[in-house]
């Protein structure tokens, strides 16, 4: 089962229609929501029965150099501000992705400054890697009861 389309003008009309499908799908079917990508609307929706996502946000807003970092505000940061021009910090100190490993803010900061594609490429790994991981972390979190404490790691 998959809900989609019209979801309303703001968040609470789409936790309301959210709400109200979810209402009349079969507890033992999964239910598949399209279209939501940040980490508050995740948790929001993992609390009405919804058990699979999928968005375009992680690898579009990685082309205008955003990041989704755990725990930050806004749930990201974005790498193009001038207070990356120097930063040797990962993108996100407790992620494990390819770009985390290998590179630095500031290196990715200078990417977008210059017009490289790869720093897209570098941002769009680590977001999809992020939202891998959040979802592994929700997996955890409902199997041991501590959603909760989970999503004050995740959200500020």
């Amino acid at each position: 089962t998959a809900i989609g389309g019209s979801l309303g003008s703001h968040k609470e009309q789409m936790y309301e229609v959210v709400a109200m499908c979810s209402a009349h799908i079969h507890q033992s079917r999964p239910v598949h929501l399209l279209g939501i990508g940040s980490f508050i609307d995740i948790f929001t929706n993992v609390r009405e029965g919804i058990d699979t996502f999928d968005c375009v946000s992680p690898t579009r807003i990685a082309r205008h150099g955003w990041a989704l970092v755990k725990g930050a505000p806004n749930e990201r940061l974005n790498v193009r501000n001038a207070r990356f021009l120097k930063d040797p910090d990962p993108v996100d100190t407790t992620c494990g992705c390819y770009t985390c490993q290998n590179h630095s803010r500031s290196y990715i900061h200078h990417l977008f400054r210059a017009g490289e594609f790869l720093g897209m490429q570098l941002l769009s790994i680590h977001n999809v890697f992020t939202m891998n991981r959040l979802m592994r972390d929700i997996r955890q979190a409902i199997k041991d009861d501590t959603l909760d404490s989970v999503q004050k790691d995740w959200v500020v």
